[in-house]
């Protein structure tokens, strides 16, 4: 009988011929070349769409910014501008971040913390990150004067002239008589142990005495509540949030 003749496998030919039997040997050699034809066309696939991408993306330097209209009750209602940009995925965005007083343009991830943008696209490293679920206010900034967690602002959804604010921006330099009086108090007063909180401690306090200037022992447990300080240094970070607010007020 031909090969073209034979039977399906597992089925006796009508001559009475055997079943057709496939050996260990020659599965194995058959879904080897299988794997290698796949795992060519995926790679082909890959490196064509890998230079589509990055073109697209290196095609767009300026953010647009598009107004959306939300229709409620029969009426058109104009909200803030939501920067897109045709041709990019719906996974990523533009955005322009004025950081410290610098402007960071680039693309984003929509699912990303400002947190995670900062340290990891910009290698930032002026904002600190503890439990990532905001509760322990390690990684506090300010966006717009008002004290947030950086790990759970999305970075999407600022870049709108939005000002960020983080502990690198308030003082001028690493000296003493460039610490921000702030953080000069923090030291001074021993604010701070292992220093992992203290730069959300910073940023807090500075958020509250530019609300209060003269805030008491209340006001400060109030304002710092959304921080945690793990080294139970709370004594001393409140009289450095007093020593703080009584040199700027003599400023």
């Amino acid at each position: 009988m031909s090969d073209k003749e034979k039977a399906p496998l597992g089925e006796s030919s009508e001559d009475g011929d055997a079943p057709l039997k496939i050996s260990r040997r020659d599965f194995l050699v058959g879904a080897g070349a299988g794997v290698i034809v796949t795992g060519a066309a995926a790679a082909g696939i890959a490196a064509f769409r890998g230079p589509q991408i990055q073109e697209i993306i290196t095609e767009i330097e300026v953010p647009v910014e598009v107004v959306r209209e939300v229709i409620r009750d029969g009426e058109t209602t104009t909200t803030e501008p939501v920067i897109s940009a045709p041709g990019l995925p719906a996974s990523v965005r533009p955005v322009s971040l004025n950081i410290d007083g610098k402007q960071y343009d680039l693309i984003v991830d929509v699912r990303e913390s400002l947190w995670e943008v900062m340290v990891g696209s910009l290698g930032l490293g002026s904002v600190n990150m503890g439990c990532d679920r905001a509760q322990c206010g390690a990684c506090a900034i300010l966006v717009d004067g008002r004290s947030v967690n950086g790990c759970t602002v999305l970075a999407a959804r600022l870049g709108r002239g939005q000002k960020i604010l983080t502990v690198a921006g308030l003082s001028k330099g690493s000296r003493e008589d460039q610490l921000h009086p702030i953080a000069k108090a923090y030291w001074k007063e021993n604010g701070s142990q292992c220093g992992i909180c203290t730069r959300g401690f910073i940023m807090s306090t500075y958020d509250l005495i530019s609300r209060n200037p003269n805030p008491n022992e209340d006001d400060i447990r109030e304002a710092l509540a959304g921080n945690i300080c793990r080294c139970s240094e709370y004594p001393n970070i409140y009289n450095a949030v007093l020593t703080a607010a009584e040199e700027m007020r003599a400023a």
